[in-house]
C-alpha cells in the first residue's frame, strides 16, 4: 500500500527543551514476567493443558512491546515480541514454523531485527537447546510491498518447548501495531505494552469475548536523541550551521494490557473471518501535535481517508486510461440502449477478454493497457478498468472499496485506510446503484462473489467524494431444487436425479465444475453419499451463467439386491446431511455470506410385490421467529409415497444466544433426513 502520510521533521527548540527538562523520566523498561533463555522443569515436563485437555499445545506466554524512537529525520515505532510455546504432540508441530509480514515499499519501510529462536528438549533428565540457524531464515515477496519472513525452529519433537523473539522497526507512525490475545492454540499469559509519547493521539479499540486480566494506563516520561547534519545557509547572512544533538524528554502514556488462560481460537465457516472476533486490541492515529506546532489531524475522517484513496496512484489513475478501448466500447453501447443491460454487457466483454489471478486488491498493480494485452490481472486492476470502461460509455459508473469477509468487517466508526481490501464497480440507473464484479467468469456480474458479501461498502464517486452502499442483497439467494425418483430394477433400487440450481447456489455449482480436472471428478466430489453410485450425468447452461444450471444425473444402489427388504434413504446429496455445530457453546455469532433456499422432491414408487412397512412421519420446525424454517412432508397415494422436504434460511447472522437453537434444529433437520423408507415384500 502507498504511503499516505508523512510526519514533518521534528522542531528543536531552546525553549522547548527547557520545558521539556522540567519533566520527570521514567524508565521503560518492565520487568518481564519470561525471560528468554530460561526454561523451567515444569515447563518441559507439562504433560497436558488440564482446562482443555484436548489442546496439541499451549501457549505458555505471549509478550509484546512497543514504543517510539526517533530515527533519522523523524519518530519511529519499534515493536518487540517474544513468545513461548509448548508442544504436547505432533498436531501443533505447524506451530514451530512463524511467518513475519511486514511493509518494504517506497517511503514506508519496516526492518526486522534480533530476530532468535530456539527449540528445549528433556535429554536424559536434562534441557537441551537447538538455536535455529540463520541459514533456515527465508524472505518473500507476497506483493510489490508486502514481504514476509520466514523460519522454522529445528528439531521439534512431541514434548518440545520452543520460543523466538524479534524486533521490528517501522517509519509509518500511522499503523501502531496492533496485538491479539488468543490463538489456535491456548494462551495462558499474553500481555500488550505500549508507550506513547504526548505527540501522538491514537484512538484504541479493544475486540473480542474474554476479559483483561490487567488494563493499565499510567503517566509517565520518555527521552529522545534529536541528531541533525550540519548546513549551509545561503546569502549575505548565511553560514555553516554544525551538526549535533540533544536529549529531551517528554510526558508519555504507559499502556498494560494482560489476559490470561485465554481459551483457543477455533476459526470455522460460519464467521465472516477471525478478525471480527478474536480478542484483540487495535489503534487509530488521530492526529499529531509537536512542539510549537498546531494540532495537525491525521486520516481521521472518511472524507479524507476516500480522498486519500482516489488520489494514490493506482486507483483514478486506472479509471481514466480506457481510450484504448475505446471503439469496442462505442460498439457495445451502440448495441444495448438499456443501461443496465449496457452494463452488464461491457462486463462481460472485460470477463471474456483478462482473467483474474486470483489477487484481491484496491489498488491496480499495472496499467490498464497493460492488463487487457496480458490478458491477465487482479481484482482491482480489473474492476478499476470495468470502472473506465463504463464511464466511456456514458454511464454513471464509480468504484466501490470493501472489505471481503476474510479480511474483516468494516468499522465505520473508525475511518482507516487498511479497512479496506478490494474494489467492485457501481452503475447508478435511475438512482439504484447496480453493484458488479468482473473477476469470476462463472456467475453473472450483478453477483457479486460471497466473499464480497460483507456489510457496507464506501462509494467513491468522480471528485473524491464518499458515500456507503450495501453490499448484500437480500432478493438474491441461494435456490437449489432437486427432483429424485426412485424405482426398483432386479431387486436394485434405481432412480433419476434434477437438480436446478439458481443464483449463489449456480455459481458456486459452475466453479467446482470448472476447478475439477474433469466432470467425472466433480460428480464424484459434489454428488458423493453413502450406499449409491451415480451411473450417468450430463449438465445444461455451464456457461450461460445468467441462466439456471440444470444437472442429470442417474443413480443405482450399492450392493446385493435384497429379495425381502429395501432400505430407501430418499433425500439424497443435500448439503445438510452431516453435523454442522459440534461445539458445546459458542461465544461469537454464526454468519451465513447469503440468504438460501433447499428443496427436495422424492418420488417412490412402490414396486409391485412390495408393501410399505414403514415411512417417516411429517414435520414442521421453526427457528428465531422465521429466521429459519424446514418442512418434512410425506403422502402416500396408492403405490406412490412423495416426501418433500424445504430448508429456508430467512437471515444471515443468528448471534450467540441462538446458537444451542440453531445446533437443535440441524440436529432435528439431520434425525429426518437419516430416517428410511422400508419397503417389504409381500408373502405370497
Amino acid at each position: 500500500m502507498p504511503n499516505l502520510y508523512l510526519t514533518k521533521p521534528f522542531i528543536k527548540s531552546a525553549y522547548f527543551l527547557y520545558l521539556l527538562l522540567l519533566m520527570s523520566f521514567v524508565s521503560y523498561a518492565q520487568k518481564a514476567p519470561v525471560k528468554y533463555g530460561k526454561v523451567s522443569m515444569e515447563e518441559m515436563t507439562m504433560p497436558v493443558y488440564t482446562p482443555d485437555s484436548s489442546a496439541n499445545a499451549v501457549v505458555l506466554s505471549d509478550i509484546g512491546n512497543t514504543h517510539f524512537e526517533f530515527g533519522q529525520d523523524d519518530f519511529e515505532i519499534v515493536h518487540e515480541r517474544h513468545c513461548r510455546i509448548k508442544i504436547f504432540n505432533k498436531g501443533a508441530f505447524d506451530a514451530a514454523t512463524v511467518v513475519i509480514p511486514y511493509y518494504d515499499g517506497l517511503n514506508t519501510k519496516e526492518k526486522i531485527s534480533q530476530l532468535k529462536g530456539v527449540t528445549y528438549l528433556l535429554e536424559n533428565g536434562k534441557i537441551a537447546e537447538y538455536k535455529l540457524d540463520s541459514k533456515g531464515i527465508f524472505d518473500e515477496q507476497i506483493t510489490d510491498s508486502y514481504k514476509q519472513r520466514k523460519f522454522t525452529l529445528p528439531n521439534v519433537k512431541e514434548g518440545a518447548v520452543i520460543e523466538f523473539a524479534y524486533s521490528i522497526r517501522s517509519n509509518y507512525v500511522l499503523f501502531f501495531k496492533e496485538w491479539e490475545f488468543q490463538s489456535k492454540y491456548p494462551v495462558l499469559w499474553s500481555e500488550y505494552n505500549a508507550r506513547i509519547p504526548e505527540y501522538f493521539y491514537y484512538k484504541l479499540e479493544s475486540q473480542g469475548y474474554n476479559s483483561f486480566f490487567i488494563n493499565e494506563k499510567k503517566e509517565a516520561g520518555d527521552q529522545f536523541t534529536i541528531r541533525w547534519s550540519s548546513s549551509i545557509s545561503p546569502g549575505l547572512g548565511g553560514g555553516r550551521t554544525s551538526g549535533g544533538s540533544e536529549t529531551i524528554q517528554a510526558r508519555a502514556t504507559d499502556y498494560r494490557w494482560v489476559m490470561k488462560d485465554v481459551p483457543a481460537f477455533g476459526d470455522d465457516e460460519f464467521i465472516t473471518t477471525r478478525e471480527d472476533y478474536v480478542s484483540k486490541i487495535k489503534f487509530q492515529l488521530q492526529g499529531t501535535k509537536y512542539p510549537e506546532s498546531n494540532y495537525r489531524e491525521v486520516l481521521n475522517t472518511w472524507e479524507k481517508v476516500t480522498e486519500a484513496i482516489y488520489k494514490t496512484d493506482g486507483f483514478a489513475s486506472s479509471i481514466n486510461r480506457t481510450g484504448f478501448l475505446k471503439d469496442q466500447i462505442k460498439q457495445i453501447a451502440d448495441q444495448n440502449a438499456d443501461p443496465t443491460t449496457r452494463s452488464i454487457a461491457i462486463a462481460n466483454f472485460l470477463k471474456r477478454n483478462v482473467k483474474w489471478n486470483g489477487d484481491v486488491n484496491m489498488w491496480a498493480s499495472q496499467t490498464p493497457r497493460t492488463v487487457f494485452e496480458k490478458k491477465n490481472g487482479s481484482s482491482a486492476d480489473i474492476n478499476l478498468l470495468l470502472v473506465g470502461m463504463l464511464r466511456e460509455a456514458g454511464l454513471k459508473a464509480n468504484p466501490v472499496l470493501l472489505s471481503t469477509r476474510r479480511h474483516g468487517r468494516v468499522n465505520e466508526y473508525y475511518p482507516m485506510i487498511n479497512n479496506f481490501n478490494n474494489v467492485i464497480a457501481a452503475v447508478e440507473v435511475d438512482t439504484i446503484d447496480i453493484l458488479l464484479d468482473a473477476t469470476d467468469a462463472n456467475r453473472p456480474a450483478y453477483l457479486l462473489p460471497e466473499y464480497c458479501l460483507n456489510g457496507r461498502g464506501r462509494l467513491i464517486d468522480e471528485k473524491g467524494v464518499g458515500r456507503w452502499v450495501d453490499l448484500e442483497n437480500d432478493q438474491v439467494r441461494a435456490r437449489k431444487s432437486t427432483n429424485i425418483n426412485f424405482g426398483v430394477k432386479d431387486g436394485k433400487l434405481t432412480g433419476t436425479i434434477v437438480i436446478y440450481a439458481k443464483d449463489y447456489a449456480a455459481a458456486n455449482l459452475r466453479t467446482a465444475l470448472t476447478a475439477a480436472t474433469s466432470e467425472d471428478e466433480f460428480v464424484k466430489n459434489a454428488f458423493k453419499t453413502n450406499g449409491v453410485t451415480i451411473t450417468k450425468h450430463s449438465f445444461e447452461n455451464v456457461k450461460q451463467v445468467d441462466t439456471t444450471f440444470v444437472g442429470h444425473l442417474s443413480f443405482e444402489s450399492d450392493g446385493e439386491p435384497s429379495a425381502n427388504i429395501l432400505y430407501i434413504s430418499p433425500i439424497l446429496f443435500s448439503g445438510n446431511k452431516v453435523s454442522k455445530f459440534k461445539a458445546k457453546e459458542r461465544k461469537f455469532p454464526v454468519s451465513y455470506p447469503t440468504l438460501s433456499d433447499e428443496t427436495n422432491l422424492v418420488t417412490i414408487e412402490v414396486p409391485q410385490g412390495y408393501a410399505v412397512e414403514e415411512l417417516p412421519k411429517s414435520a414442521l420446525l421453526n427457528l428465531s421467529e422465521g429466521g429459519a424454517k424446514f418442512t418434512y412432508i410425506v403422502g402416500q397415494v396408492e403405490n406412490k409415497i412423495q416426501i418433500r422436504s424445504t430448508l429456508s434460511f430467512n437471515k444471515k447472522m443468528f448471534i450467540a444466544d441462538e446458537y444451542e437453537g440453531l445446533k437443535s434444529f440441524y440436529s432435528a433437520i439431520l434425525n429426518k433426513f437419516s430416517e428410511q423408507i422400508v419397503l417389504k415384500k409381500i408373502s405370497q
